[in-house]
């Protein structure tokens, strides 16, 4: 009987298999898990070339999932996709801006910039003041973190560019940029709880001011 059940589980929508989450049923969870682990899991290590970190990333994901289970919802399509891909890019961001990450590859780096530019917010004072604390933390880095940062995301130069440019090593440009993340990181969660959002929200905004 468990084995026709499973079965039945797999042809099921996601949507249906969410309803049945939604009721606690782990079997659902473990079919929707297994519908969507090798593909999450290849879309976050193509971003940040770490087997270890990809799979600690997915796992947090779901279990996000699981916690939060009675509030999330499919898209119009029945599709749990969007809500998976969507957590995975706020994960990449939250990684390559953690104390001691070090970027070893152009992908990586700008996989942690690089954000949909129609992020849509009803709140457009919350969105002005965030764009206003990232100014203010950019203008107040040191030099060496500030120019690549800004050749990087202004002049739209690759890291290679603003390598031969600054007369810099590649990696050092890297570690910079990556640096200038983690101290943006840092002052948006002194001014916001929601560390994520905070970060989505100023990133987002700060890639997109011209």
């Amino acid at each position: 009987m468990l084995v026709i059940l499973s079965q039945f589980m797999k042809q099921a929508s996601d949507r249906s298999l969410m309803e049945l989450v939604q009721s606690d049923n782990h079997l659902a969870f473990t079919v929707l898990v297994d519908r969507y682990w090798e593909e999450l899991y290849r879309h976050i290590w193509i971003k940040i070339k770490s087997s270890d970190e990809a799979k600690d990333i997915v796992q947090d994901i779901f279990l996000g999932l699981w916690k939060n289970r009675m509030t999330i919802a499919t898209d119009e399509r029945e599709s749990m996709a969007p809500y998976l891909f969507r957590a995975a890019k706020y994960s990449v961001i939250n990684y390559f801006t953690r104390p001691g990450i070090l970027v070893s590859h152009d992908t990586g780096l700008y996989a942690a910039l690089d954000f949909p530019s129609a992020l849509k917010t009803d709140d457009q004072f919350l969105l002005k003041e965030l764009q206003d604390i990232v100014d203010k933390e950019i203008n107040e880095l040191p030099e060496r973190l500030q120019l690549p940062y800004r050749l990087s995301r202004e002049q739209q130069l690759t890291i290679k560019e603003i390598a031969v440019k600054l007369c810099l090593s590649e990696q050092t440009v890297k570690n910079n940029i990556s640096t200038a993340l983690h101290k943006i990181k840092f002052r948006l969660v002194e001014y916001n709880s929601d560390a994520t959002v905070g970060i989505v929200l100023a990133i987002t905004a700060y890639l997109h001011h011209k």
